[in-house]
Formats: structure tokens, sequence, C-alpha cells
């Protein structure tokens, strides 16, 4: 059931099973711990050879879905939280291969269409770009109009 709504990472999927698997397990009384990870273990690698589970689709369909509101930054950190490996995540970003700056300006464009004019409208803006996952080197380019 949890597949049929959006893909899941193996350890985002694990971590919903094994807690649900925990409920479960306390309203019946029994202390099945070590027998539930186990089961979750298999029941994931039964999934995920049957071709319902993919991290690759997972990461794809993930960064597709959020590139045009955040940089690689943030798609980087929000993937690690999803217990997606360093190395997967380095290879989906590369084929993303997007401009950044071209998302960081677009962005841009639709929350201010002004340049900053003073010091303080800069920071704002500057933080704005850099939560959403820019670099300060992109953020610059946006800011100064280059």
């Amino acid at each position: 059931m949890l597949l049929s709504r959006r893909d899941y990472s193996r350890a985002e999927l694990r971590a919903r099973l094994l807690r649900a698997a925990g409920a479960a397990t306390d309203a019946a009384g029994a202390d099945g711990a070590g027998a539930d990870l186990a089961e979750v273990d298999q029941v994931l690698d039964t999934v995920q050879a049957e071709g319902l589970l993919s991290e690759d689709r997972f990461v794809e369909g993930f960064i597709r879905t959020r590139q045009a509101r955040y940089g690689p930054v943030r798609l980087r950190h929000e993937l690690l939280r999803h217990g997606v490996t360093q190395e997967r995540i380095e290879a989906a970003l590369k084929l993303v291969a997007r401009d950044e700056y071209a998302a960081a300006h677009a962005l841009w464009l639709k929350r201010f269409q002004l340049a900053p004019a003073d010091a303080r409208e800069w920071a704002r803006q500057a933080r704005f770009l850099g939560a959403r996952g820019f670099s300060h080197d992109v953020i610059r380019q946006v800011l100064t109009g280059r």
C-alpha cells in the first residue's frame, strides 16, 4: 500500500515498516524485534527484486519534482536525509545536468523581480536563495545581474 502512493528510498521504507512492525508487536505484547528486522529486510529484498522498489527511480523523481525550486546543495541534503547513498546522489545530480544559474535566476525573478537596493535587501534576497540550496557564486551572479 505504501508504494502505491509514491516511491520511497529503501531506508525510508525500511524505517516505516519497522515502526509498523513495532507497533503491531507492542499491541500483541510479544517481543519479536529481531525477527521483525530480518523479516522486513527479507520483504524489502523481495520487493526490490520484483522492481517495485527502486532507489534510482526514487532519486530521479525526487530531483525532477524539486529541481525548479531548490539548488543542488539542498537536494543533496534532503536525499541524504532520506537515506540515499552519497555516490547515488552525485551520479543523479550529474545526470540532471541543469543550469544552476538559470534555476536560481528564475526563482529570484518569481519572488523579487528587482535588484536589491541596499545591503539589507541584498542580504534578504541572498538568504532566500541560500536557503533553497544555491551556491554563493550563483547567488552573487544572480544578485549582481551578470
